[in-house]
């Protein structure tokens, strides 16, 4: 008997005391039953404190994006995202209810340490109602699915077969488009994320820990980190005075602007305290703004993905129930561009049906205004329509093919980069074909949402460069930046880029005396700065071939992706690490990498 005992007492002990040593130790299962005992007793079992212990992200991460997570914390946050939704999801088709499974959320993102409890409980909040919505709607959604879009990793593959899908590009050979040679050009402005905070306050506390600083009523001051005047180089958005300065200066300094491409985010990263109201306000504020300084200077805005509320989450426009619907966001912006007569009224239709639009300022020549933030992989509601959303691109492939048949070459402008690592691989793909198929038209595209000065090359099956897309940068300083716009030199003729400044300030010089206006100055002309006779796709692809062996070169691309921003470029990068700010200028069908190593 005493032997069955001990052999008992050994098996009990083994099975509740188990040993953690990694975090690949913690399977999503283990946990997820860690969750549900949790939530249904109310009490954290020794295991659980255990499995916390472990994959609690550390704090140094709280505000970075959760796909830039390096392997560890990568597995991390993966394990952490399947379990929870996995137990919440059974526990909802078990009939609990939103208000039980928020105040869990809460806890549990607080003991993950994934943010502070004031922005757990601010972004719980305000998501949970999509998310829940989402969630009712699908019964045959899973954790899988779920985590598979947010992170796309080998640690959460996606595979569920709903997001295979395809755009109808059609059979038809490209039609040659006629060009006249012409020697007449025309500047297009690009403003791009402007991040205005009504709450910005100099002098406020530019440590605070949360996902945005420098605000009114945060924690309590530090005198060794206050924030600066025109705004500053930690996680800050810009102050009111800053954004009037930039603007006034863009008038004053560049009279023979004729378009303004304004490519999205005006809305700040408070991210856990938005508003339906707030953000109608600032959009508000931020539109009259630039149709008071530019005038009667056409402007094509985009939508960035702050600008509803919650941030990111664009819903389709047959979800019409207020609290988790996105159609007052497209009909706000609707009525503001229209009415400053930025855009002609037939494009409402398309706005409403989900925030995109075509115009032609000029016979021969169309814009194209997209919303790419509906492939970002933050829009949860990617789980609930993965297929070509608001059937954008297909619209896309159409408006080509009209503007083929009509010989116009195309200008093309987004918020979120379609080589950005946050936006899901199928619309990548499938957006990546088109550009493919019509490169011949498609002259130049124009993206914001990094805030960094970098640019993309998209490549065919045949690794042959045909487009380019250039990035704005951004008016705000968030994060550890110095605030630019960029002014483009376009061939009269064929729409090409031929030539752009880049014009900035310098941050920590202009805080040193708020009584004068920032020095804008222009910090570089691309091709004087690079060295080359034209922008076309293939001198890029030439310059990227020598600049990766160049340190010269890497080193001045390093430094201008940047911004000249001591504060990002005092940072320890090697020659090897920067070559990879090199490559992900490459956009192709393969592997990144493979390509950029072939190079």
């Amino acid at each position: 008997m005493w032997l069955k005992k001990l052999i008992f007492l050994i098996f009990f002990v083994t099975v509740n005391c188990t040993v953690i040593q990694h975090v690949k130790d913690i399977t999503v299962s283990s946990l997820a039953n860690e969750i549900e005992l949790w939530t249904k007793r109310n009490y954290e079992t020794e295991l659980f404190k255990e499995m916390i212990k472990y994959l609690k992200i550390p704090t140094e991460l709280q505000n970075s994006d959760w796909r830039t997570f390096t392997k560890g914390a990568d597995n991390a946050i993966c394990t952490i995202c399947q379990a929870t939704v996995k137990t919440f999801i059974k526990l909802r088709k078990q009939g609990m209810s939103d208000e039980s499974i928020k105040n869990k959320v809460i806890k549990l993102c607080v003991l993950m340490n994934i943010q502070k409890e004031k922005i757990c409980k601010g972004v719980i909040e305000l998501n949970l109602p999509t998310v829940m919505y989402i969630i009712d709607s699908k019964p045959n959604l899973t954790a899988n699915t779920i985590c598979g879009v947010v992170f796309e990793t080998k640690s959460c593959p996606l595979k569920d077969p709903e997001f295979e899908w395809s755009i109808n590009i059609g059979n038809s050979s490209k039609t040659v488009i006629n060009e006249k040679k012409t020697n007449k050009e025309f500047k297009v402005l690009q403003i791009t994320d402007i991040h205005y905070d009504p709450l910005y306050e100099p002098r406020g506390n530019s440590h605070c820990g949360e996902p945005v600083c420098c605000r009114k009523g945060q924690n309590k001051t530090n005198i060794n980190a206050l924030a600066g005047f025109w705004g500053d180089y930690e996680s800050c958005d810009t102050p009111w005075h800053a954004i009037i300065d930039a603007l006034t200066h863009i008038k004053q300094t560049h009279l023979g602007i004729n378009y303004v491409y304004f490519t999205g985010d005006v809305i700040d990263h408070g991210v856990w305290e938005t508003s339906k109201e707030g953000n109608i306000r600032s959009l508000e504020q931020i539109y009259n703004k630039i149709y008071e300084i530019f005038g009667k200077v056409p402007v094509f805005p985009v939508l960035g993905n702050h600008e509803p509320h919650p941030l990111n989450l664009f819903s389709p426009t047959n979800i019409t129930l207020n609290n988790v619907s996105t159609n007052w966001l497209y009909e706000s912006v609707a009525d503001l561009w229209i009415s400053y007569g930025w855009l002609p009224e037939y494009t409402r239709s398309t706005l409403l049906q989900g925030g995109y639009y075509t115009v032609t300022p000029k016979k021969g020549f169309r814009i194209i205004a997209l919303n790419s933030n509906v492939c970002y992989c933050y829009n949860w509601w990617l789980w609930y329509t993965p297929r070509d959303p608001d059937n954008q691109l297909q619209w896309l492939t159409n408006t080509l093919l009209t503007a083929e048949k009509n010989q116009e070459f195309v200008h093309i402008l987004s918020h979120v980069p379609v080589n950005s690592n946050s936006c899901l691989k199928t619309w990548k793909r499938e957006y990546l074909k088109i550009i493919n198929r019509f490169s011949h038209l498609i002259r130049a595209e124009f993206n914001g949402h990094t805030h960094n000065d970098e640019m993309t090359i998209f490549y065919n099956s045949n690794h042959e460069a045909e487009n380019i897309a250039w990035n704005g940068g951004s008016i705000t300083s968030y994060s550890k930046l110095n605030p630019n716009y960029k002014v483009y030199n376009v061939n009269g003729s064929s729409y090409a880029v031929t030539d752009y400044e880049n014009w900035m300030y310098d941050l920590h010089s202009a805080n040193k005396n708020v009584n004068k206006r920032p020095k804008w100055y222009k910090s570089y002309s691309f091709k004087m700065e690079y060295g080359l006779s034209d922008l076309s796709a293939k001198s890029l692809h030439n310059w990227i071939y020598t600049a990766i062996n160049n340190e010269t070169l890497l080193n001045k691309y390093y430094i201008n992706f940047y911004k000249r921003a001591e504060a990002s470029l005092e940072r320890n990068c090697n020659l090897s690490c920067k070559k990879q700010y090199l490559c992900r200028t490459i956009m192709t069908h393969e592997n990144l990498n493979q390509l950029c190593n072939n190079i």
